[in-house]
């Protein structure tokens, strides 16, 4: 197994364009580490700098404490799932994941022994002799994960493995990794863009922004803290509930445009006039009852989703979105104005400038 430091890296290509930018991070033996953004922010570029596909523009990457930037990929002990499966159509499952083993020149009966047990951890038994055109798509997503597998590396890098399948499979695959990983108990680094992917995979996630780093920690971290407004945004869906308003002469309440002022407890941080944004997850609003803070639902539609119900609107009076969801089958009906509450406890507060977060001090 392995560790990983990212120190400062960077990645610039030819005519200025820059893809990454200062990415640090250390990444423990045998840990689960997901990057997530949305498409372009860098993820794929920092996990191809890692397989040594990409050239390091800037910055030092280590494994195990040895510098590694311009070893060939080959040089490195990892194996990398890309998202479309790269087998070879011609050859069988067998010889697909034999393949890189002969080349390395392993005796016959180890070849056989690593591809026996792969294919018992995948459940692939059934499937040594077809061709990848004769499998389903999790199934080709199994294959090319045994063709790591059998290599036995120190890292396992997996660039969206499951962005080509369905919903049910992508649900049944992650169970899948999870377990793998388990088993395993070697360092996967994961790429995607699905935040449900990297909340249910992930020791850690790495957040990225524009070629950048946003914020590193655990899944919990990142939904209960986020350090800055995109996390905050990106983490949760529906998206977190942001109203962006002033702070009182009293640092006590927000005031909006066109919307009624909310009351906080406690004193915000900065001053009078300060601009700042507050955020709530829709899971943490709820019908009010007694309760410290109150905001005024305008209903515009409902998402009935059997297990829970997913209200949209507005803030009373205001051109400002807002969701809440609540346990159950629910029935609103639009134009309907619906009194929900919040605990002080589940606010978020941010820099409207800049989106760093900004401490509430307790009341």
């Amino acid at each position: 197994m392995a560790t990983l430091n990212l120190n400062a890296l960077g990645k610039t290509y030819p005519g200025g364009v820059t893809a990454a930018s200062d990415v640090s991070a250390e990444i423990s033996d045998g840990e689960f580490v997901v990057l997530v953004g949305p498409s372009g922010c860098g993820k794929s570029t920092i996990l191809r700098m890692i397989a040594g596909l990409e050239t390091i523009t800037t910055g030092q990457l280590d494994i195990d404490g040895s510098r590694v930037n311009d070893r060939e990929p080959g040089e490195r002990d990892i194996a990398m799932v890309f998202q479309n499966y790269a087998l070879y159509p011609h050859m069988s499952v067998r010889k697909n994941m034999e393949y890189g083993l002969k080349n390395e020149g392993l005796p016959k009966a180890q070849i056989a022994e690593r591809i026996s047990e792969a294919a018992r951890t995948l459940r692939l038994e059934g499937y040594l002799d077809r061709k990848p055109r004769q499998l389903s798509g999790g199934q080709r997503q199994r294959v090319a994960m045994g063709r790591a597998i059998v290599r036995q590396p120190k890292v396992f890098l997996f660039d969206e493995p499951l962005s080509n399948l369905d919903a049910k499979l992508r649900t049944e695959l992650r169970a899948e990794l999870k377990a793998l990983h388990h088993r395993l108990g070697a360092t996967f680094i994961y790429v995607t863009h699905d935040q449900v992917e990297a909340m249910s995979l992930a020791d850690r996630i790495i957040i990225m922004n524009a070629g950048r780093v946003e914020q590193i920690g655990t899944p919990m971290d990142l939904y209960l803290r986020p350090a800055t407004r995109f996390v905050a945004e990106f983490i949760g869906s529906p998206s977190m509930n942001m109203l962006e308003g002033r702070i009182g002469a009293d640092r006590a309440s927000l005031s909006f445009d066109s919307a009624p002022p909310l009351s906080l407890r406690g004193d915000l941080p900065g001053v009078e006039g300060q601009r700042i944004a507050l955020g709530v997850r829709p899971e943490h609003l709820d019908l009010a009852g007694d309760s410290a803070g109150r905001i005024d639902l305008s209903v515009r539609f409902v998402e009935q989703l059997g297990a829970d119900t997913v209200v949209h609107g507005a803030v009373s009076g205001a051109e400002v979105p807002l969701a809440v969801r609540l346990a159950g089958v629910q029935r609103h009906e639009t134009g309907t104005v619906l009194p929900l509450s919040y605990a002080p406890g589940n606010l978020h507060l941010f820099d409207a400038d800049s989106g760093r977060r900004l401490e509430v001090e307790a009341g």
